[in-house]
This record gives C-alpha cells, structure tokens and sequence, in this order.
C-alpha cells in the first residue's frame, strides 16, 4: 500500500503565515487560526485555568456557551496541526557526519527531549488537586504507543476498503478529506486490499517520538491539545481483488506487492483543563525524521515566533 506520507499526510504545521514560504515544501499552507504557548507558559496558563475566578468575572450562561462553541472551533482547527518544532530523531546513519556538526545535533535532541519532560512534569503536577494528592492527569509511552498502532491499521484498512465512516472517525477532518478523495477518485470496480504482515525492527520499533503538550490559547477555559509521535515499523502488504461467484475474494494477479516501511505516525487529543479527561484520540498526520539543515531553519523560525507572543 502507498505509504501514508504518500497520500498526503506528511504535513508538519505551519510555524507562521509569513513564514510558509521559507519552510521547506514538506509543509502544508494552513494558516492556523490558534497559537501554542512555549513550554515555559504551560505551567502559567495550566494554573490559570484552575484558578476560581473573582465573584465578579463569573460569566453568565450564554457567555459560557458562547466561549465554548468558540474552543470548539479553534479545537476543531487546532487539532489538525501538527506543533512547530516538532523533533524526530532520524536514524544514527542519517546524522551529520562530522564530529563539531553531529555533536550539535546530539545537543538539540537532548535540549528538546528535556523541554517535553519538563513540560510533562508541568502539566501532571498542575493536575494534583492538592500537593500530596495523585495527579488527574497521566502520561504513558506504552498506551501512546497502543493508540498509535491500532489507529495506524484502522486507517489503512479503512483506505483500502473505502470506509469513509472509520477514516472520519479515527482521522482528524484536514487528514480525513484528501483520503476521501482518494476513494472517490478510485474505479468502482477497482477493489484494494491492504494488510499488515508484521511489525519489523523490534528492538527499535515502536517507539515514542515525541510527546508535547500545549494549552491553544491564553484564556482560562482554553483546551490543550496532547500530540505523540510514534515510530512504527511494519511489512506492508497491498493487492487489487475481485469477488467470486461463492462470495470469495480472489487476488488479481500481479498486483499484490509487499514493503517495508518505517512511518512516524501523529495522534493527538484534547485534554480538559478543568476535569483533565481526554478526548477520543486522532491521527493528526505523519512525518520524516528530522532533517538537521531544516531544523535549523525551523528552529530560527519557532524562535522568532515565541519572543514575539513574550513581547505581546
């Protein structure tokens, strides 16, 4: 089966309107209609969500309401966007190759990997509702890892099939679209079959990519979005089939074709500030490992994009 990156799912998100066009052509062109705060934010805006507001600064019912259609539709949006700088590490074969570069890069992924336990550590010791109590809020590599894989073969089953109902389900709407047309544009009398043989490379894989955490906005109601990148390496078989007489499934042949993949696979959901429970859990999209020049790129950007929401 064509990869998912193949279909239109390699998108990372776009770190600014203005900058689209200096970012490599992996990224899509959504303009985002949210803002993600840093990591050293988080801590700020988790306590300001639990904080009772003053007597006076309740809001009536129709204000809540209204607030709330309002996360609805920045949730909707938001949750179809992958976080800027977002850090995969590639393979050790695929580092720079002198020592002063491959050094730098080690620094970097020690750098961002701290920065997503310290932010990690923030939002579970927020979630306490007292000091010495057990946090509400939790989270598991081994569960993440899980969601990942079971979602990941949901989705291409669904592609192969023509299940347009599983897709939207298990697929946020900016990855669910270009796969319904993907099926629409597909012969009705072209039948695919999709199945994972196994999963490969063991001792590696699956493992967790990343795992960032970020309210989308500022106010005290705004929801946060949990975004995980998980590595997965599978063999991967795909075959056009007609149906027999008896109701068979007969292989055509010489389309079935096999391949070893290695897919970085990005689920996300949205967690409750106040009740700290989870939404249902999507693919948000897929992407290569990171690529130490557009890092840099990338990294400059992302930079520019927090002194600027400091400075606001």
């Amino acid at each position: 089966m064509t990869s998912v990156s193949r279909l239109g799912l390699g998108a990372r998100g776009v770190l600014s309107s203005q900058a689209t066009s200096r970012i490599s052509p992996r990224v899509v062109r959504i303009v985002p209609t949210c803002s993600f705060s840093t990591s050293n934010a988080l801590a700020r805006s988790v306590k300001r969500a639990n904080r009772t507001p003053p007597r006076d600064q309740i809001r009536s019912p129709s204000a809540q309401m209204a607030q709330q259609k309002l996360n609805q539709k920045v949730t909707s949006n938001a949750i179809s966007i992958i976080f800027p700088g977002t850090f995969i590490r590639p393979p050790w074969d695929q580092w720079p190759k002198d020592f002063k570069s491959r050094f730098a890069f080690f620094q970097t992924w020690v750098t961002v990997k701290f920065k997503e336990a310290m932010t990690k550590f923030a939002m579970v010791n927020s979630s306490k509702p007292k000091f010495f109590k057990r946090a509400l809020f939790k989270t598991s590599n081994s569960l993440a890892i899980l969601t990942a894989k079971g979602l990941h073969r949901s989705m291409m089953e669904a592609l192969a099939s023509g299940d347009k109902e599983t897709i939207r389900k298990v697929c946020a709407s900016k990855v669910a679209l270009p796969l319904h047309a993907t099926i629409d544009s597909r012969p009705k009398n072209k039948l695919m079959a999709w199945e994972l043989v196994e999963y490969t490379k063991t001792w590696f894989y699956p493992a967790v990519r990343s795992h960032r955490i970020s309210p989308i906005q500022k106010n005290n109601d705004s929801p946060i979005i949990e975004q995980v990148v998980v590595a997965i390496s599978s063999k991967q078989r795909r075959y056009q089939y007609v149906i027999g007489a008896a109701g068979e499934r007969k292989k055509v042949a010489g389309t079935e074709r096999e391949m070893d993949v290695i897919e970085y696979i990005v689920i996300g959901c949205v967690v409750n500030p106040h009740t700290w429970q989870r939404d249902e859990w999507r693919i948000i999209g897929s992407m290569k490992a990171t690529d130490p020049a557009e890092w840099e790129e990338e990294a400059r950007l992302v930079k520019a994009m927090e002194h600027a929401e400091a400075m606001k």
